[in-house]
C-alpha cells in the first residue's frame, strides 16, 4: 500500500493512500497525457491546475482507497469534522502535512471500547474522543503544555463539564498535562476558543513536532495513520476557505 501524491511547485497539494499506486498513477497519467511537459531530466511532469488534478485524484474508486469506509463513516457526522478541522487549524497540523507518519490520525480505532479518533505525535497520544456517550455527550481528551494552569477560568470550565486536569503520564514530557471534558461535538469545538488553550496547545504540540522533524523520527503508530481522513480534512479546509474568501 502506497501513497499517490500531487505537488504544486514543489509543495504538497494532495495525497491519497491506495492499495495499488501503479494502477492509480498510470490512470492519472493517461488522463492528463495531453498536458505532459517535456523537460530534460524529468519523466512525469504535467502542466495541470492544482484544483483539476485534485478533482481527478478524488475520482479514485473506494475499493482502491485505504480506510475509505472508516473515513466516510467519520465524515458522515459534520460536528466531528468541524471539531477535527478546528483541532488541526489551532495546532498547526495543516502546516505539517509533510510529517504524516511522525504524527498520526487513527480513525474509529477500537481502543478502550471505541473512539471517534486518536491523534498521536510520536508515541504520545495528544487527542482523542470516545464513541460511548452519556446523555449525548462524549469524553474529549487533549494533552497540553502546563501553561494552561495559568488560566483558572478555563480550568473551572473543565470541572463544570465533567472533566479535570492531570499530569500526563509521559516521562519524556515533563511539562505535559492531560485535560478532559464531556460535551457533544457541536459544543466541544468551542473549547478551542477558551482562554489559554491555543497558547498551551501550540507550546506543547509545536515543540514535539519540531523535535520529531529534527530527528527525522516516525511514530510507532504510523501503520494506523489514515491518509484518507487527512486528505478529506484538507479538502474541507479548502472548501471552507473558499466560502470565507469569496466576495
Amino acid at each position: 500500500m502506497k501513497r499517490t501524491q500531487l505537488t504544486d511547485r514543489g509543495e504538497l497539494s494532495d495525497f491519497v493512500h491506495v492499495t495499488d499506486s501503479t494502477v492509480v498513477e498510470s490512470a492519472t497519467h493517461r488522463h492528463f497525457i495531453d498536458r505532459k511537459v517535456n523537460v530534460e531530466g524529468t519523466n512525469e511532469l504535467f502542466s495541470v491546475a492544482p484544483h483539476e488534478a485534485r478533482k481527478e485524484l478524488r475520482r479514485i474508486s473506494a475499493p482502491l482507497r485505504v480506510d475509505s469506509e472508516r473515513t466516510d463513516q467519520l465524515f458522515h457526522n459534520p460536528d466531528v469534522i468541524l471539531f477535527l478541522f478546528n483541532l488541526f487549524q489551532l495546532s498547526g497540523l495543516y502546516g505539517n502535512l509533510d510529517m504524516q507518519g511522525s504524527w498520526t490520525l487513527s480513525v474509529l480505532p477500537q481502543t478502550n471500547g471505541g473512539r471517534w479518533f486518536t491523534l498521536n505525535i510520536g508515541s504520545h497520544e495528544v487527542a482523542f474522543s470516545t464513541r460511548t456517550s452519556t446523555d449525548g455527550k462524549f469524553s474529549h481528551h487533549l494533552v497540553l503544555d502546563r501553561l494552561i494552569l495559568e488560566y483558572p477560568n478555563t480550568i473551572m470550565w473543565l470541572g463544570q463539564h465533567g472533566g479535570d486536569v492531570r499530569r500526563a503520564e509521559y516521562k519524556a514530557a515533563e511539562r505535559a498535562v492531560s485535560v478532559s471534558f464531556d460535551e457533544d461535538f457541536a459544543r466541544a469545538e468551542r473549547f478551542f476558543a477558551r482562554e489559554g488553550v491555543r497558547r498551551a496547545m501550540v507550546a506543547y504540540w509545536a515543540d514535539a513536532l519540531a523535535d520529531l522533524r529534527e530527528r527525522h523520527a516516525k511514530s510507532v503508530y504510523a501503520r494506523y495513520h489514515s491518509y484518507d481522513a487527512v486528505s478529506q480534512l484538507l479538502e474541507y479546509k479548502r472548501a471552507r476557505d473558499k466560502v470565507i474568501l469569496s466576495p
